[in-house]
C-alpha cells in the first residue's frame, strides 16, 4: 500500500488483485469493495441479462463508495493536475470484471485466449497503479462519477 502525506493509504495493484480472489487482506474499504465487485461479476456471468439490474445497482453503489473514499482521503491535486478519463471506482470495477474473466470465465479456454485476458488484466492493473501513484503525487485528479 502507498502512504500519502495525510497518512491515508490506497491499496497497490498486487493487494487489489489478491482482494478480487478473496484472499485475506488488511481491513480497507477499497479492498472490501473490490472483493464484492469480483463476486458480483462472477454472479453476473451466470445471470440472464434481463435479471442483472440489481447486480448492476450494487456495483454502482460500490463504485461510488470507492470514489467517495478517494475524494476524502487523497491529497488535493495541484491546480494543473490532469484529469483521468475514469473514476477510481470505475477502474476497480473494470479490474474486477477482467479478474473474473481470467480466473473464472476463461479458466477452460484455449491457452491463447486465456493468455490474452491475463495480458489485459496485467495492463489494467499497471494503469491502476500509475493512477494511484499520480493521485498521491497530486499530478492527477479524478472526474466526477456518473453512475
Amino acid at each position: 500500500m502507498r502512504q500519502s502525506a495525510r497518512g491515508s493509504m490506497l491499496p497497490g495493484r498486487d493487494v487489489l488483485l489478491a482482494a478480487f480472489r478473496g484472499l485475506p487482506h488488511d481491513d480497507h474499504p477499497i479492498l472490501d469493495a473490490a472483493g464484492e465487485l469480483a463476486q458480483l461479476h462472477e454472479l453476473r456471468e451466470r445471470t440472464p441479462l434481463s435479471e442483472s439490474a440489481q447486480i448492476d445497482r450494487r456495483r454502482a453503489q460500490l463504485m461510488r463508495s470507492i470514489d467517495r473514499w478517494v475524494i476524502l482521503a487523497a491529497p488535493i491535486p495541484f491546480a494543473a493536475a490532469d484529469e483521468h478519463c475514469e473514476t477510481l471506482g470505475g477502474l476497480v470495477d473494470r479490474l474486477a470484471r477482467h479478474s473474473t474473466q481470467a480466473f473464472v470465465a476463461l479458466a477452460g479456454a484455449p491457452d491463447p485466449v486465456y493468455y490474452d485476458e491475463w495480458v489485459r488484466l496485467d495492463d489494467l492493473a499497471d494503469s491502476y497503479q500509475r493512477l494511484v501513484d499520480d493521485l498521491w503525487a497530486g499530478v492527477r485528479c479524478l472526474p466526477a462519477y456518473t453512475y
